[in-house]
């Protein structure tokens, strides 16, 4: 590996004459439409380029070729086609055009693209892939590894490297055929050698089966002491091995524990559980506890006891089953025999050789506060080394040592140190995978239904399946040495697959260049780059070093004589170094310093060093999402402060397509320049005058390209942002400084007003606020349930906090957010119009006209308020006629001169000094 340094990155700074800012598509186009499709297929998804390294928040590659494609072309019509073609289908001519124009930008040399939070790598491959020097940078050693992994060495030519000194196989054939690339050829020779090796080392410890193969899994579970009897026995969380299925006539299989005596042992039986597991949560109750399944005992044992016994050092691990493929891929179970009971018992790890200069089992502590991160730390476990059983811990450090002793062989041979290097990569991206798998977070999936109506495959579930938090399991599966799910073999196979798909679709690219740096402290030249172009930490959604360590501390015993630039240097706890991590930490960890203050403040020195290395006339492009706006206001803020302004913002739906779970939907790609260096000072009426005329204009715009409301109301910040960033200071009246709060709203209420909302020829504007947030709601999302994310960036519109509208105007679910149109609690003169059209229905049900007259009087509004009539017309224009609701407002509807009537009359007889005018309902105010 070559390192990027300050004097390699080739100068472009003369090819544009100074102060000359040239416009990029990104600045007045994006293909929004495009990309939402190409996200959820495979080309697009970027899932295939995810399976060579496990990392977090993967950047689908179609929305990251969209954002370099649009940061480098020139502003002109002529290239959208090609860029749509390029994203939809990898159009190769399209692409070559595309080459063509952005180099024909840049007369002096290529341009250069640089990723300053690189990642995996996504962004900074679609860039080499475009043939330009496309350069990452992260302060994670393990991202910056996945990048070389992804975007440099497959774009390399290895083709001078003479043959690797391993036994190519006996039949000749590859995964792929006879052309498969050297590098694809060579890293499949090398995977299958080390996992051939790696078998032979740990044999002992793993019986073959009667077959003469090795069972493909073993279930094991972690026993603990009874409070009560003090007989120890295991906490099982489903006792389901396999479910049935029909069409094969397969009965399924389950476990069974037997108590005998003072002692217990499992066996396997045909059929569903006949027992219930010994740790799960009691009907009718939240949270799970533990029984002592003695007949003589059955004492319950809270989660706090539970944690209490492992934080006392007293979990032991107790070996339940063992998987076995039969008939081709068919899994089944059975009981572990007394040969495989007495292996386990005999492993020291003490006797372990010491990997790379450090203790074979990673000793390293979990720092403290992260149990919300890595969970097993919450019930005792303190090192990473005790996130796996001892067996494990045995098969892993053989595999860390086969990989060394493979790539020193290589480079015996002949092999160049940088290919052996390379090739020892990806070895180790193996073990990372597998490691995803193979601890006590991984638990075995039983596909399928109690029913036997679906198809019932047996797998190993990964500990990432919440996100990227480090799962825990007291029930866990371990994979064996030979072939199935989560096997060394099983996880080749995907990384292979993924390998082949980079290199098929780099063709004609340029390798790009990785190196560990901080974004706060670049190691390159003043006006260097042309594009940075990046996709920064996400606030508080992902703790990206905390749940990476488990990998660190493998992967370094692995390569860190290899790659000492990336493992050589760890932070003061041998762990990565988190000094400078620009997130928001999860937990309550004592001291911690990543806080909100300091991730603006930090997010705010990388956008400063973008601007230095940035030419004049380069562009800044970021591609951000959350849920919160507090998150907003402070990447925004961070870019205002830095000295850019922001030129557009382009709102993607892409998360869920690429991670099937996601905690948002949109992300946004954001453009972005530096700002003038003499800016002057406005008047916050003539800013938001302006910022209400950009948006509203821009909306026009929107809807001639048919993009939605919703993603209108995000994609409004990038026009807003450029007024507020026009201004060196805006003032208002009292002479402070008007705050970025104020325009991100008035962005949002701006598209509201653009869209011209009027209820009866009445503009939506001249309701109250929580009205006007109800009618828009219900025009945008009807009865859907929104994400708790859009629902506050839409209560934002009418500054209202979705705090007090929970209860009031929405109910919230684990779905989401969803309008409510049952009656309110209470109905008061201070009540929203909306909330009082929701009482005039529920009293029509109950009371008919006088009860509707009723609550009109109560709530002090003329009965022949045009408000209150056009929001009753509003509501049942929006609900389906069968609804009771809208039912009972048709009712009202039709009845409304004898309601005014009689709410005239029920107004006169109201004592005129009470005060107290507020009316309680007894109504149903369960949704309808």
């Amino acid at each position: 590996m070559s390192t990027t340094d300050q004097a390699s990155l080739p100068s472009t700074t003369d090819t544009v004459p100074p102060g000359d800012i040239r416009s990029r598509l990104i600045d007045q186009w994006f293909p929004c439409a495009t990309v939402d499709a190409a996200v959820g297929t495979p080309a697009g998804s970027g899932r295939s380029e995810k399976a060579l390294f496990t990392w977090f928040a993967s950047r689908p590659i179609a929305q990251a070729r969209a954002a370099v494609l649009a940061a480098l072309l020139p502003n002109k019509a002529v290239h959208h086609e090609d860029v749509r073609l390029t994203i939809e289908h990898g159009d190769a001519s399209a692409q070559r055009r595309l080459r063509e124009a952005i180099a024909a930008q840049y007369p002096a040399g290529r341009p250069v693209v640089l990723d300053v939070f690189s990642g995996r790598g996504i962004i900074p491959l679609e860039a080499a892939r475009l043939g330009v020097t496309a350069v990452g940078t992260d302060l994670s050693p393990l991202a910056t590894l996945a990048g070389r992994l992804l975007a440099e060495y497959p774009l390399r030519d290895w083709s001078a490297e003479p043959d690797l000194p391993l036994e190519r196989p006996s039949d000749g054939e590859g995964l792929f055929g006879e052309d498969e690339p050297r590098l694809l050829q060579d890293v499949r020779m090398v995977l299958r050698e080390v996992g051939e090796r790696v078998a032979v080392a740990v044999s002992e410890l793993y019986p073959r089966s009667s077959n003469g193969k090795f069972p493909w899994s073993y279930l094991w579970a972690v026993t603990i002491p009874c409070d009560n009897c003090k007989r120890r026995f295991p906490l099982i969380g489903s006792l389901v091995l396999r479910h049935p299925y029909q069409r094969t006539e397969d009965v399924g299989q389950a476990l069974q524990l037997i108590v005998e005596d003072d002692a217990w042992r499992t066996t396997v039986v045909d059929g569903p559980p006949a027992q219930k597991p010994t740790f799960a949560s009691a009907t009718g109750k939240r949270g799970k506890s533990a029984r002592c399944p003695f007949p003589t005992c059955g004492h319950m044992h809270t989660l706090e006891s539970v944690k209490s016994i492992g934080h006392g050092g007293q979990y032991r691990d107790a070996l339940l089953a063992v998987g076995e493929v039969l008939e081709g891929t068919r899994k089944t179970f059975r009981a572990p025999t007394e040969r495989e009971f007495s292996v386990v018992e005999t492993i020291d790890l003490s006797k372990l050789k010491p990997l790379s200069g450090l203790q074979a089992s990673p000793d390293e502590a979990i720092p403290v506060g992260n149990n919300h991160t890595v969970r097993a730390s919450a019930y005792g476990y303190r090192t990473y080394g005790e996130l796996m059983n001892a067996r494990q811990t045995v098969k892993f450090s053989a595999t860390a040592r086969v990989i060394q002793d493979v790539a020193a062989e290589c480079v015996a041979a002949g092999i160049s140190v940088e290919y052996a290097t390379a090739l020892a990569g990806y070895a180790a991206a193996n073990l990372q995978r597998q490691l995803r798998l193979s601890t006590r977070g991984a638990k075995l999936r039983s596909h399928g239904s109690a029913n036997g109506t679906a198809q019932n495959r047996a797998q190993v579930d990964h500990i990432f399946s919440d996100e990227s938090k480090v799962s825990f399991n007291f029930d866990y599966v371990e994979a064996g040495p030979g072939d199935g799910p989560g096997t060394w073999y099983s996880v080749s196979e995907s990384g292979l697959n993924a390998l082949k798909k980079v290199m098929a679709e780099s063709p004609v690219g340029r390798p790009g260049r990785f190196r560990r740096a901080s974004a706060v402290a670049l190691p390159f030249r003043d006006g260097s780059v042309d594009a940075v172009i990046t996709d920064p930490p996400y606030y508080n959604m992902i703790d990206y070093a905390d749940a990476s360590d488990l990998f660190y501390v493998w992967l370094r015993r692995t390569l860190r004589e290899l790659m000492p630039d990336l493992f050589d240097q760890p932070g003061s706890d041998g762990l990565q170094e988190k000094a400078e991590e620009i997130i928001v930490k999860n937990g309550n960890a004592p001291g911690e310093h990543r806080t909100r203050d300091f991730y603006e403040h930090m997010l705010s020195r990388a956008f400063s060093e973008a601007r230095r290395v940035l030419r004049a006339d380069g562009h800044l492009v970021v591609v951000f999402g959350h849920s919160d706006p507090d998150a907003w206001k402070r990447l925004l803020g961070a870019l205002h402060d830095a000295g850019f302004i922001v030129t557009s913002s382009w709102p993607s739906r892409t998360e869920t397509a690429v991670t099937g779970v996601a905690s948002i939907k949109v992300t946004v790609t954001i453009g972005c320049r530096v700002a003038a260096s003499h800016r002057p000072v406005a008047t916050a009426v003539q800013a938001d005058r302006e910022v209400a005329e950009r948006v509203k204009a821009a909306v026009r715009e929107w809807d001639r390209d048919g993009f939605a409301l919703t993603d209108q109301l995000m994609a409004a910040y990038g026009p807003a942002m450029e007024i507020y960033g026009r201004y060196r200071r805006i003032l208002k009246p009292d002479g402070s400084q008007a705050e970025l709060d104020r325009y991100l709203t008035l962005a949002r209420t701006a598209v509201r007003d653009a869209t011209a909302l009027k209820l009866d020829q009445l503009p939506l504007e001249t309701f109250d606020a929580p009205t006007r947030f109800a009618v828009f709601w219900q025009r945008l999302y009807a009865r859907s349930d929104v994400p708790k994310g859009e629902a506050r960036f839409l209560a934002q519109a009418d500054n209202l906090r979705l705090e007090d509208l929970r209860g009031l105007l929405l109910t919230e679910s684990k779905s989401g957010y969803k309008l409510r149109v049952d009656a309110p609690n209470t109905v008061t003169d201070k009540s929203s119009t909306f909330e009082v059209v929701r009482a005039m229905a529920a009293a029509w049900d109950q009371q008919a006209t006088e009860g509707v007259a009723a609550v009109i009087a109560h709530s002090e509004r003329p009965p022949t308020d045009v408000h209150l009539w056009a929001v009753v017309s509003e509501i049942l224009a929006q609900l389906p006629t069968s609804d009771p609701v809208a039912k009972a407002l048709t009712a009202v509807q039709r009845n409304a001169g004898a309601i005014t009537n009689l709410a005239q009359r029920t107004a006169a007889e109201l004592d005129p000094g009470k005060t107290d005018t507020q009316l309680s309902l007894s109504l149903n105010t369960e949704e309808s």
